[in-house]
């Protein structure tokens, strides 16, 4: 297995793209802001706060006044990061509903991963927030910088009620992101868990459909991320042990792959 997986990772787009959490620690998608923190330790000291520590920390009464004063919400931070991008991570619905109406463009791309909003939200599991952003136009399907849609993010992040509002909001349950990789895959490969992938099952995803570069089937991206869970899912809703990709067939007893 271990064998496989290097002879995998040596080959470039041979396995999903890492996301910015195992690379960039530093990254955006780890500046979240605890509501109770925030409210507790800088309540008399935010008079003196810029924008976007404001947005970040939710401090409404001091985005508001320095919006009146003149400053742009459509104007990215040096970091290509946008107002609505840091209220949708930090699930800041009032400021995003204050934003929008301010003139905030929804789907505006920004960051590290040329992502909107929406896929901010997505990331880091704020059901809530998908829902207001969807509610002002924000677009599930658009890609960020790694060829994902929001239901892609969804599923490989473990939010298994997000996966299942965008289904419900017509996003495809196959839909092939960049890479050709579909929810199903996705969560196959990242989430050690029932779910998502046990609700993916229920709206009649296609088992084995292989992705668009090395033709591996969901089963082949789980048993490559040794994850046992998912396998026995996927072998209960009929999953070809027999599917062969373009280097690897799948072994019926799962001990190791043929490469």
């Amino acid at each position: 297995m271990a064998d496989a997986m290097e002879e995998y990772e040596k080959e470039a787009g041979c396995v999903p793209i890492l996301h910015p959490e195992e690379i960039k620690p530093q990254s955006h998608y780890n500046h979240g802001y605890s509501e109770n923190v925030s409210r507790k330790n800088h309540v008399d000291d935010y008079s003196t706060w810029d924008i976007v520590k404001a947005t970040q920390y939710g401090i409404f009464e001091r985005c508001r006044e320095l919006v009146e004063a003149g400053f742009d919400v459509r104007q990215p931070d040096k970091e290509n990061v946008t107002l609505l991008h840091w209220a949708a991570i930090n699930n800041r619905i009032d400021l995003v509903k204050y934003y929008i109406s301010k003139g905030a463009i929804v789907d505006q791309l920004g960051g590290d991963l040329n992502s909107t909003p929406l896929h901010w939200a997505t990331r880091q599991g704020h059901l809530s927030m998908v829902v207001q952003l969807m509610k002002y136009g924000a677009d599930p399907s658009l890609i960020d910088g790694e060829g994902c849609s929001c239901v892609h993010l969804a599923a490989q992040f473990g939010h298994t009620s997000i996966v299942a509002y965008l289904i419900a909001k017509g996003q495809d349950v196959d839909m092939m992101d960049q890479n050709g990789m579909t929810p199903l895959m996705w969560a196959a490969y990242r989430t050690h868990s029932v779910d998502p992938t046990r609700l993916l099952l229920t709206f009649n995803v296609s088992v084995n459909l292989g992705d668009k570069y090395h033709k591996n089937t969901a089963l082949h991206w789980a048993v490559l991320a040794g994850n046992t869970t998912v396998i026995s899912l996927l072998l209960d809703a009929n999953a070809n042990v027999d599917a062969q990709n373009i280097k690897v067939m799948l072994s019926p007893s799962f001990a190791q792959l043929s490469v």
